[in-house]
């Protein structure tokens, strides 16, 4: 979907359909973890012993061995491409594995006698997955209010603006736009040059903001010098 072209309804294209996919997930997994509690709970209240726990210990090891290796590969490819949904899901896989290592304290100590480890442990792995739901429900959310991450970003156009081309720079405003920007340039000019003369400084204010910062949908709006903010 974020290769889905502009249109008349999503003018700013559908770059931030990733964040929104992020808070999904990331919605479901607390659900999961809410469960789980809930589960261990009941097995604290009527404990149940584990049928054929070498067979149990075995299939955790396995699966968090597998786990792990998955997500330190998905996590590669996250960072490569800066995608907060896959980074979710590297993170799950973490989880997993770290889970799967859990469970296998639990169910060895209810080997030797402990009954209530098995709940434990389930409590701790939940608190795996509510701490991860909690990051993944900030940096989605903060995506999708236009919370901008780095907010030394604006000054630094201003402060490129200023020293390049010698124009006193007002404001710039960003606005997120996936793994891009959005940026607005409010420019001070003297009113007394041509029309012709401000087209020409604004295209190059612009282009050279787009090659320095890698941003999209630039734009630069000239005032009059005398005008108040």
């Amino acid at each position: 979907m974020i290769q889905k072209p502009k249109n008349k309804l999503f003018q700013y294209g559908y770059t931030k359909v990733e964040s929104f996919a992020a808070f999904l997930a990331a919605v479901v997994v607390v659900i999961l973890g809410s469960f789980i509690v809930y589960h261990a709970y009941e097995r604290i209240l009527h404990p149940v012993e584990t049928i054929n726990p070498e067979i149990t210990i075995a299939t955790l090891l396995a699966a968090g061995t597998i786990s792990l290796h998955r997500a330190f590969r998905v996590r590669k490819i996250a960072k490569k491409y800066n995608l907060i949904s896959l980074n979710l899901d590297a993170k799950n896989s973490i989880k997993d594995g770290s889970a799967s290592f859990v469970g296998v304290g639990s169910v060895l100590a209810g080997y030797f006698g402990i009954p209530y480890m098995d709940s434990i442990g389930g409590m701790i792995i939940a608190g795996y997955i509510f701490f991860i739901a909690y990051v993944a429900l900030k940096e989605s959310t903060l995506v999708l209010v236009d919370a901008v991450n780095d907010p030394i970003l604006s000054d630094n156009i201003k402060e490129h603006v200023e020293k390049k081309f010698n124009i006193e720079t007002s404001s710039v405003l960003i606005r997120p736009l996936g793994h891009s920007f959005a940026v607005e340039v409010n420019i001070k000019l003297n009113p007394d040059i041509t029309l012709k003369e401000i087209t020409k400084i604004v295209n190059e204010i612009q282009l050279s903001i787009i090659k320095t910062f890698k941003t999209a949908n630039t734009l630069v709006i000239p005032r009059p010098a005398s005008a108040t903010e």
